[in-house]
């Protein structure tokens, strides 16, 4: 991250801006665009249509590939080139696949949260998976959910995760007697139902809440939420699980495999995912989502709102995906869900016809980021929640890519391209 408030830089280029970043002629830069390497979005009012800053950055590294193997690398590093292989999860139109599965089918199926984990674990799916079992809360995290508490750990939810996967992983004894165990799909069921407990950091009564003999995760963070134990509050539930437990290398999933390749433990892969996660542009994402959004929105002054920033070349927080440039699918199933629901309120029909305007007017689409805000505000839950939902059905990911990453073997340790500093002067003979 350059700057804190890099939510506020310019995000989009004019036609002329784009053509000097890429060194092309116009119908180059159309044609760019129709072959879906750069995205535009329309302005209001204008012909003239702007240009994505990181996909016009993205292409431009494409085109140094010519000079040789590092700026190929460079670019990897910023949603480019596949940099190497998983078997975990592809990326497709219709979204993630997990092991071969799309996400979107296992929703749909009615599979469990802990049938799809067992899925990226194992490479099989049972769709009858039995119950994990449960473990009682140690005294240790009992202790340390009581200082958290009166940290307001509500406030920085993914950090009070983290501590608590690092406790539990101390709890197992020294490292080398951790790793020598092996026995790291035990550990990872105990670190999610921890994760589950602490989830009850954001509900109503703001402490811990251990997860009861039984209890499904699904079941636990609703208890934990303090939610109305509803059928369409449990299905929306399990599809954010599902469709958020994996999605190739984003930042917490790239620390994972780092930490693990270094011979990190489950338990420091998973807290140093969490850590990434935390960041302004990634967990803290769904808070510029709820910034934009507001309190009791209506479509007018949405619209107003996004075309303000596009006027002022920023973007729309919670729309357009790299990944998918006709929209991203994981957004498109959830909302479907929220907008079906019973009774919908006054809020989710505006943000509704909010969205099917950008959808028409400028051709922005949803991305997960908003569907889980969305999702979180029909259920009721706390903004704070959100992220907590996304990393604890990423963590089923974390793990299975901890797994691939200690099979691998390899150490990961890029090299660094030394540049002078621009405030060092230029000695004289």
């Amino acid at each position: 991250m350059d700057h804190p408030d890099k939510a506020l830089r310019r995000d989009y280029a004019s036609a002329a801006e784009a053509m000097k970043i890429l060194n092309v002629r116009q119908q180059t830069l159309y044609a760019y665009v129709s072959r879906g390497w750069i995205r535009s979005v329309a302005q209001q009012g204008q012909k003239g249509k702007l240009y994505l800053r990181d996909d016009l950055t993205r292409v431009g590294m494409r085109s140094l590939a010519r000079s040789g193997h590092g700026p190929v690398a460079a670019a990897a590093m910023n949603w480019g080139e596949p940099i190497f292989p998983t078997s975990i999860t592809e990326i497709t139109e219709q979204g993630p696949r997990y092991r071969g599965h799309l996400a979107a089918d296992l929703v749909r199926s009615g599979a469990s949260f802990e049938s799809v984990a067992e899925l990226l674990w194992t490479g099989e799916f049972n769709d009858k998976a039995p119950a994990w079992p449960v473990r009682k809360p140690s005294a240790e995290l009992i202790t340390l959910a009581q200082t958290l508490t009166s940290l307001q750990a509500q406030g920085n939810v993914l950090e009070s995760f983290a501590l608590a996967v690092l406790l539990l992983g101390m709890r197992r004894g020294p490292v080398a007697e951790r790793l020598s165990q092996g026995k790291t799909l035990p550990a990872a069921r105990e670190i999610m139902q921890t994760v589950v407990a602490c989830c009850g950091f954001v509900g109503p009564a703001q402490t811990l809440r251990p997860m009861q003999r039984g209890e499904s995760v699904v079941e636990g963070l609703m208890h934990a939420l303090a939610m109305p134990v509803t059928a369409e509050n449990r299905e929306a539930l399990r599809a954010v699980l599902i469709l958020m437990a994996d999605h190739e290398l984003p930042p917490g999933t790239l620390s994972a495999r780092v930490v693990a390749s270094a011979g990190g433990t489950l338990h420091s892969c998973l807290a140093s995912a969490l850590c990434a996660t935390s960041g302004v542009d990634v967990g803290r994402m769904y808070e510029r989502v709820e910034d934009f959004l507001g309190q009791a929105p209506t479509k007018p002054v949405l619209v107003k709102r996004a075309h303000k920033l596009h006027a002022q070349g920023q973007s729309v927080p919670g729309f357009d995906h790299p990944l998918y440039p006709k929209g991203d699918p994981r957004a498109a199933q959830l909302l479907e869900m929220v907008f079906a629901r019973q009774s919908p309120s006054r809020e989710l029909r505006a943000i509704a016809r909010f969205i099917d305007e950008m959808r028409t007017s400028v051709g922005l689409l949803p991305r997960q980021e908003l569907a889980l805000v969305v999702t979180a505000r029909a259920m009721g839950l706390p903004r704070q929640a959100t992220a907590a939902l996304f990393v604890l059905g990423r963590l089923a990911g974390w793990v299975a890519h901890v797994q691939e990453q200690r099979a691998d073997g390899t150490l990961m340790r890029p090299r660094a391209k030394f540049v002078k500093p621009k405030s060092e002067s230029t000695p004289t003979a």
